[in-house]
């Protein structure tokens, strides 16, 4: 277990970016020192992938910790704006980001810079805009004291206060906008990436198997179609992103059967 509190040897590097090339270099001089350890070197690896998906404003003015067995080592790039930590968890590597702590959250406190390159889960609501809906709820006593947490898919983002006393958790669900009618490829675009990240179990996937195979079902407009498997609920929505006249869900049986239910709001259809 790697012990982070109480590390044997701190190592900080200073580099112009947190760049493919600096990491690289980074990594060469910590084998040289004898301190790349297993945890080490997954945490480096995995951040090195992650942050090349991140455009370049999201590496400069930015620090990294790395977490090893009984090391950590942090990189830091000009002045930090967002400080990253590359943490080894229960389901694998995670890079966890982190603003400076403020004397009180609010909207402002978010910055559209920090969501840079993230595709969020939620195509009609981003976490981007839950978050600032959220923090435009709360009351000022709250938001001296508040810490938030937001969740969606690779992006492990938390602000904070000095002394939190309050959390407040975002983590959409993945809603996926199919147009004014049901799409083909935008369901199997994200039967793909579903697949290429992990995130699609046995009854999951049994429930896209039924919607593509009985498609021809579900292309009223205005809908919402719902699967659910596994503790996961995807929705994928057509037409108007709210007041849907009818939804469908499919769901899965104790034998990973598929089955579906149609329910229409017949108030919302007569005034439609």
């Amino acid at each position: 277990m790697p012990n982070c509190l109480f590390p044997s040897k701190r190592r900080y590097f200073t580099v112009p970016s947190l760049d493919l090339d600096s990491l690289l270099s980074v990594k060469g001089k910590i084998r040289q020192e004898g301190l790349l350890d297993s945890h080490l070197k997954t945490n480096l690896d995995f951040s090195i992938q992650a942050l090349e998906a991140f455009p370049a404003s999201k590496r400069r003015g930015v620090s990294l910790t790395l977490e090893g067995e009984r090391h950590l080592v942090r990189i830091t790039a000009g002045t930090p704006v967002l400080s990253y930590m590359a943490h080894l968890g229960k389901n694998g590597p995670q890079l966890l980001q982190r603003t400076h702590s403020e004397s009180r959250l609010t909207t402002s406190s978010l910055a559209e810079s920090h969501f840079a390159g993230h595709h969020c889960r939620d195509e009609l609501e981003s976490c981007f805009e839950q978050a600032k809906k959220a923090l435009a709820d709360k009351t000022p006593s709250v938001l001296d004291h508040m810490e938030l947490k937001i969740t969606c898919g690779e992006l492990h983002l938390t602000y904070s206060t000095h002394q939190p006393l309050h959390t407040l958790h975002i983590q959409p669900r993945r809603r996926v906008f199919l147009g004014k009618t049901l799409s083909l490829e935008k369901i199997l675009q994200t039967k793909t990436h579903l697949e290429k990240c992990g995130e699609m179990r046995k009854d999951l996937l049994t429930c896209f198997q039924h919607l593509l195979q009985h498609s021809d079902q579900y292309q009223e407009e205005n809908a919402r179609i719902i699967l659910q498997g596994d503790g996961e609920m995807l929705e994928f929505v057509t037409g108007r992103s709210d007041n849907h006249t009818t939804q469908y869900f499919i769901f899965t049986d104790a034998q990973n059967k598929a089955h579906s239910q149609r329910v229409q709001d017949m108030d919302l259809w007569e005034y439609d």
